[in-house]
Order: structure tokens, then sequence, then C-alpha cells
């Protein structure tokens, strides 16, 4: 049961920390929409998606160190080998915090039953989350392969060039078209009852949404919902994603038309309009807010091509990356929150220790007497003042996993210097 408490408790952590950053993301978006064009919105977006795509991905982008705080940095409050614990690890009953940013913790006390409880829970969640990851999948392959693939004399007809990469069918009775990711190739399913013409601006959209690894992204996305489709966050992050990712992919197809072509793409834009989309696939014609991408076609003018280079588009793109650096990247790899430490080193008999050697020493401790901390989860340096004035400091280290607790204390020479350090919330002597 052990396992699956610590893999529900790991997901909750990790979910918290990619909602918190898709927050961000959402908040901004004032400001994104302004300054950045729907790709490269896209590819911001999808810099989050890989950090929830699953739970090993949060500390894929805390390995590289940065000499400068981090969004992570600041709201995470406690981490072991570059996760994020804002519930904490339990490994056995006891005493624990729940951590929130700016380092504030509750305490809980979690008993053998809670244990039990959290691990069928995480057994629950771990079936759940498998069972409806394949049937979402297993329900787009289907309506994908429901279809016969488009002939030669079909692709001739469209005035298109076979792709052998790339298997397109025709189905009845779907939804929408969209394209999946199969076996190191792309299935495209198009709608049936779509006109010759219709057909063939569809498939040059969806052909766009292969030309640019839009099926991964999806993936990553309909991946990280299935593991924290808990948090609303993530599902409005999902909903302008596909926005964005719709937007970019008009443009790309409207450099490929002509003028004529462009209004018959937008008409078709309101003719194809579908409020079912087809989770797990990647969306088309008409979703995600069909009249948005309608104005925005009507609005599109061929740009040229020294325009790329532009001092505004490389700005754009400065900014994408700042804002991928200073949401996503770096964070703590092992941080202690320092009601843990306190609560370790009571339970582990520190200030036994210190008192048997203050005592060989002569000194005296007053009652509450306040305590200073600084270190990590293994080494602590402890500063305090005997009932005479003279200032101690105690070097402690803590065996965690083995138990039992070494100590080393000198007199300091004057009043120490306290800044950075954490008071004690609570003495020795209680």
């Amino acid at each position: 049961m052990a396992f699956f408490s610590w893999f529900l408790i790991l997901c909750v952590n990790c979910g918290l920390l990619v909602g918190m950053v898709m927050g961000v993301l959402l908040l901004l978006r004032p400001v994104t929409v302004r300054l950045l064009t729907p790709g490269q919105r896209t590819f911001l977006w999808g810099a989050g998606w890989f950090m929830g795509f699953a739970p090993n991905s949060v500390l894929i982008y805390s390995l590289l160190p940065l000499p400068f705080p981090t969004f992570p940095d600041l709201v995470v409050p406690r981490a072991e080998n570059g996760y994020p614990m804002f519930l904490p690890l339990i490994r056995e009953a006891g005493d624990y915090h729940v951590a929130f940013p700016g380092e504030a913790a509750v305490p809980v006390s979690v008993s053998d039953m809670t244990i039990l409880v959290l691990g069928v829970l995480g057994i629950l969640y771990m079936v759940g989350v498998l069972a409806c990851s394949i049937r979402v999948d297993m329900r787009v392959r289907r309506l994908a392969r429901s279809g016969e693939p488009l002939s030669r004399e079909q692709y001739d007809s469209l005035g298109m060039e076979k792709d052998h990469d790339i298997v397109v069918r025709l189905c009845p009775n779907l939804p929408t078209s969209f394209v999946i990711r199969s076996l190191g190739r792309h299935e495209i399913a198009l709608q049936r009852e779509l006109s010759r013409e219709q057909m063939r601006l569809v498939l040059l959209h969806e052909w766009e949404h292969v030309n640019c690894h839009d099926p991964w992204l999806q993936g990553l996305m309909t991946t990280s919902l299935s593991f924290y489709f808990w948090n609303p966050i993530l599902w409005a992050a999902y909903y302008f994603t596909r926005r964005d990712m719709e937007l970019a992919c008009d443009r790309r197809v409207l450099r490929r038309l002509k003028e004529e072509e462009r209004r018959v793409y937008a008409r078709t834009l309101v003719e194809l309009a579908s409020d079912k989309p087809v989770f797990g696939g990647l969306t088309t014609f008409g979703e995600c807010d069909a009249a948005l991408r309608v104005k925005e076609v009507t609005r599109w003018e061929p740009e040229d091509e020294r325009d790329k280079l532009e001092p505004r588009r490389i700005f754009s793109w400065m900014v994408v990356i700042t804002l991928i650096v200073a949401l996503t990247l770096g964070g703590p790899r092992d941080k202690v929150l320092p009601q843990d430490v306190w609560m370790d080193l009571r339970e582990i008999g520190a200030w036994s220790v210190l008192e048997q050697e203050l005592a060989e020493e002569g000194a005296v401790l007053a009652q509450n007497t306040p305590v200073w901390m600084e270190g990590d989860h293994v080494f602590v340096t402890l500063y305090f003042p005997d009932s005479a004035g003279n200032w101690w400091q105690a070097l402690v280290r803590r065996y965690l996993y083995h138990g039992g607790v070494e100590a080393h204390l000198s007199r300091c020479s004057g009043a120490p210097e306290l800044e950075g350090c954490v008071p004690a919330v609570w003495s020795q002597n209680e």
C-alpha cells in the first residue's frame, strides 16, 4: 500500500505545480495575445504541457540549476530529489506537515488507517488513469479507422500528392475531422460527407497539423489531463492551447491558398462548425471558437518573407524563451521545511544529546530558550544562548533512514550572525 500511497501523493504534488505554471500563463494571456503569434503561444503552452506529461517530467525541469530564482523556486516550499512536496511523502504513521508556498505549514497526524486509505485511493487512481487513457485511445483509433483509405484517384481529384507516412481515410458520421499518430505514422480521419472543395481544405488543414508535429503536443495534453483531471486550471489551459493551435494552423494553411480559396476557407469554417470535439484527437474546422477563427482568417494578410526576421518577431521569441525559463526551469532539488526539521529533531532525540553535552560543559539553558536553525535535511546548525548569555553552536547530523542523531557542540566567541536562520517554533525544553 505504501507504493500506491506514494504514487497518489506524487501525482497530486506534481499536478499542483503544473497547475500553478498554467495558471500564470492564463493570467498572462491578455499580454501574450498581443505580443506573441498563435504559433509562439502554442510553443509556450507546449513547454508547460511537457512538464505535466508525467510526474517524472517535473523532475527533468529541475535538473538544470540556474543562478537566479525561478517560479518553481518561489512556490515550491519543500522538495525531495526534484519532486515538489506540498503534501508530505508519507512513509509510516506519524506527524507531518502540509506545506504551502511561503513555507507556511499545517501539522497533520497520519495513522496506519490513513495510509491504508491513501493506498486504496492510489490503486483506484492508477487504475482509473490507465482505464480512461486506454478507453479514449481505443475510441479515437476506432473512429479514425472506421472508413476506407483515400484512393489514388481521389488524391488526384483533390490535386494532392500521396504521402506514404500519412494514411487518409474517409469515415462516415464523424463529429469532426482529426489526425492521430500511430506506429510511426499519422492517420487522418476525414468526414465522408464533405464536398470535394471542403475535403481538400480540411485535408490541407490536417496536413499542416502533421507538418508542425501538433499530434505530439496533443498527446502531451491528453496524457497530462489523464493524470491531473481533477485540476480545473489544466482544463482551461487545454481549451486555450487547442484554440491557439488551430489559429496557428489556419495561418499556415492560408499561406498556401489563393485569395478566392481563402474566402472559401472562411465559409467552410462556418459551415463545419462543431461543438463535439474528439477528445484525444486534434480539433479542426469550427471548433475552439469558430467565430474568432473566421475573424482572424478575414483579417489575415500575406506577409513578406523578410518580416520573419523583423525586430518584433525576434523580440516575441525572446519573450517566449524568457517565460519558459522563468516559469518552468530550475526549482529546488532538495528543500526542507523548517517545521519538519524541528519535528524531526524532537523525534530522533537531538535535544537529549545536546542537553547531555551542555551539562558536561557546565552550561544551563533557560526555560523556553530560543533556537535558530540553518541547514538542510541532513546537516543542521543550531544557535542558542544559555542562561549566562553565552552563545552555543551545535552541528547536528540527522540519520533519517536508519535513525539516530550525531551532535557536535561548540561555544561561540560572540553573538552569531543569525541572518537567514529560521527561529524555532518550539523550544528544546518542551
